[in-house]
């Protein structure tokens, strides 16, 4: 067994009955506590495992990348998002850094320059939950590594979520200008009415759509359950105007051309709403502050949905049922839009009664025995 320090790094070499296990740590504490744990699972019969995790030849984090992107990623869902965050990993600083040498130190420095950019807490804990599969599956599948490093550090929190609703008066003028782009009008009204996810839109077949029993079935979802979405009339009236067809998919289109096709109706809706301000007398400078027909995503349409549905009396139990979360702790944003339809309810069961007596009044009482 040693211990040499290389640089800024300290490497470990364990060999016991002829196996050996090699690793690079920042501290030499780090590197001694690996060092007599590595010992224990040699002589306990893990020296193959312990053996296999030396590289025999330079395997860099970009190499890991790759063979992820080659054997794993094709079998996920959301696999072009996933490609999107592989890609700034495979152009980062640690990409030419061999795997079995990223440390701790690495991750938080990287974790922190993340959280110093533009990008939200949220955004950042999904980049570093993309390289983390990377490092899972080279210690788990490929034994690259012991651990994956990732696992020891903080990652930020998710934050609140969004609250956006949208109005009517903006939907109105979002179908209005969406009338440029193919499928968009007919996509905005689903999601409205259903509450589905744009994956979920975009994923609908002409087989799992049942318009004489109005309800859509969803093989494969977000959470890995299948479910079924009852249709709203408006809904139903919306896809019965489609060319029906027995099998394919309902909409072309991919999350990415969706996204840019909302923003851009919803640009050119708020374009023709600021002339028509104008028009009206008011001044530019007003408008900067006006929050209508800003700040709005896809996405809302789903909140705005989920919202309507628990204000127009649907319990949380139901409304999972339609939404598709699995449990109610994710739907406990919307709890508080129940509390007036609680406060109407606890009304009509809190009518005064005549059957109880007055109240005493006991200062009265004390003056009456005088």
């Amino acid at each position: 067994m040693s211990i040499r320090s290389r640089g800024k790094k300290f490497q470990v070499r364990v060999t016991v009955n002829g196996h050996t296990a090699t690793q690079s740590f920042d501290t030499i504490a780090e590197a001694q506590r690996w060092e007599a744990h590595q010992k224990i699972l040699l002589e306990h019969g893990m020296a193959e495992r312990s053996k296999a995790v030396v590289p025999t030849a330079k395997f860099t984090l970009a190499d890991a990348i790759d063979r992820y992107s080659t054997e794993v990623l094709p079998g996920k869902r959301g696999h072009r998002s996933e490609l999107y965050l592989l890609r700034y990993w495979r152009s980062s600083s640690l990409a030419d850094r061999q795997v079995n040498e990223i440390s701790r130190q690495d991750l938080v420095t990287l974790r922190d320059h993340l959280l110093q950019s533009s990008l939200k807490p949220a955004s950042v804990r999904r980049y570093l939950d993309c390289l983390s599969a990377v490092l899972t599956a080279c210690a788990r599948d490929w034994l690259l590594v012991n651990t994956n490093p990732m696992r020891e550090i903080r990652k930020p929190a998710n934050g609140k979520p969004r609250e956006r609703r949208v109005s009517r008066q903006e939907l109105r003028r979002i179908l209005h200008a969406a009338r440029f782009a193919p499928d968009l009008q007919a996509i905005i009204i689903l999601a409205l009415e259903t509450g589905m996810r744009r994956s979920e839109i975009l994923s609908l077949e002409w087989q799992h759509v049942d318009l004489e029993k109005r309800v859509l079935w969803l093989p494969l979802t977000k959470n890995g359950d299948a479910r079924t979405v009852p249709l709203s009339i408006e809904a139903t009236k919306t896809l019965e105007t489609r060319p029906q067809q027995t099998e394919g998919k309902l909409f072309s289109k991919n999350g990415t051309s969706l996204s840019g096709a909302f923003q851009r109706a919803v640009h050119r809706a708020r374009q023709t709403y600021e002339w028509e301000r104008k028009t009206e007398g008011v001044f530019p400078s007003d408008l900067e502050h006006d929050p209508f027909l800003r700040n709005l995503r896809f996405h809302d349409l789903r909140h705005e949905r989920i919202s309507s549905l628990v204000e127009g009396g649907f319990n949380l139990i139901e409304v999972a049922a339609i939404s598709g979360h699995r449990t109610m702790q994710c739907l406990k944003r919307y709890s508080h839009l129940q509390t007036a339809l609680l406060i109407d309810k606890l009304d009509r069961i809190s009518q005064p009664s005549t059957t109880l007596p007055a109240p005493v009044v006991v200062g009265a009482s004390l003056k009456q025995a005088k």
